[in-house]
């Protein structure tokens, strides 16, 4: 066991795919670590409850993007704690921590965990340009797929040296092919789903960068096109919800959209379903997500963004697209007609992105391996 102590700190710690991250790899490092510290700089934590008990979890709210209030805080607890390792969630996480530990003594090893490949707007683009100006050759930027190392490395012009993927990685014992428990039919039955017919399932935030829209449009052109009625079956809350359900109004294909809204336990939706979608326009870097629908045996069609090319083997566990409708619909039409082995599909992912395999190589990079 090492004796380090490790600060995690996040923007916000809502119900996403970085905050699913770094609960599965702080929870893993319990019996690694002296201490872990988990601090959000907001007020939406709907995720800390899947903390494990042990590691402790502040929250300093900012009223605003900017409000620097909350980091006299953050000073006083890095202060008191003497932390080895501040492991920050994305660049702006990174900002505030260089802002907080200038001038102290302590020189604690910082690292950016990063989560996002194209910035959503050229705002986001310029405050990225800002943040990585304070990096500096001790720090290091641990990225989730190699075009995301790639691209970032290019954009901003950082040195490559700075840069270490791993891949996000997920609980095989979790997610798993569905046993004699599941009861597809009835979980159909609630939602108004016949029993014979494709069901397209997409688990992510009604924000704008995941696209709900386009997917809603790629179903009509599904149906109208390619002559198949799927369903597709939305699985999460966001800020555009009911915009999607007017839009869902719209194209006239409210009987075929059902919105199941946030689940704790999304597992029974996978298994009921034919096909994982995300349609992404941006943002989107190694979906946990996809990982958790994939070892549930489930096919994807996944926009080509970020690492998506990295964790689709085309034939074997689904396909690649562009971001536009008519793609999606092409090859959401091709999925459904090939002929995928669940089995298989869930072997390629516990091979490749388990989480004992991503927990190793954290151990290895952060060197929790040493005794000190």
């Amino acid at each position: 066991m090492s004796h380090k102590t490790i600060l995690y700190i996040a923007p916000a710690f809502p119900v996403g795919g970085a905050e699913k991250f770094l609960i599965l790899l702080a929870n893993a490092l319990v019996k690694e670590v002296r201490s872990q510290i988990v601090v959000s700089l907001s007020t939406d934590n709907k995720a800390q409850n899947e903390l494990n008990k042990e590691i402790r979890f502040r929250a300093f709210p900012r009223t605003s993007r900017f409000d620097f209030a909350p980091l006299r805080s953050l000073r006083k607890l890095i202060r008191a704690e003497k932390p080895d390792i501040i492991f920050c969630l994305n660049f702006f996480s990174f900002f505030l921590t260089r802002l907080v530990i200038s001038g102290l003594k302590q020189k604690p090893f910082v690292i950016i965990s990063y989560h996002t490949t194209i910035p959503k707007n050229k705002k986001e683009n310029n405050l990225n340009k800002l943040y990585v100006s304070l990096l500096n050759k001790k720090d290091l930027i641990i990225t989730v797929s190699e075009n995301q190392a790639n691209y970032t490395a290019t954009k901003y012009h950082i040195p490559s040296r700075l840069f270490k993927t791993i891949h996000n990685g997920i609980d095989i014992n979790k997610w798993r092919l569905a046993g004699d428990y599941c009861d597809k039919i009835k979980l159909r039955n609630q939602y108004g789903i016949p029993e014979n017919v494709a069901v397209i399932i997409m688990t992510a935030a009604f924000r704008p960068e995941k696209n709900h829209v386009g997917a809603i449009k790629s179903l009509q052109l599904l149906h109208s096109v390619y002559n198949q009625k799927a369903y597709l079956l939305f699985v999460g809350e966001g800020m555009l919800l009911e915009q999607c359900r007017g839009v869902a109004e719209k194209t006239g294909m409210v009987e075929f959209i059902k919105f199941a809204g946030l689940q704790s336990d999304v597992r029974p939706f996978y298994w009921a379903s034919n096909l994982f979608t995300l349609c992404s326009t941006s943002v989107e870097t190694f979906s946990i997500a996809a990982l958790e629908a994939m070892a549930c045996g489930l096919p994807v069609v996944l926009t080509n963004i970020g690492g998506a090319s990295e964790m689709i083997s085309e034939g074997l566990n689904g396909f690649l697209c562009e971001p536009d409708v008519t793609d999606i619909a092409r090859k959401w039409s091709k999925a459904l007609q090939f002929d995928f082995s669940a089995e298989s599909i869930h072997d390629f992912v516990s091979k490749n992105f388990s989480a004992e395999k991503m927990v190793g190589e954290y151990t290895q990079t952060l060197h929790l391996e040493e005794q000190e």
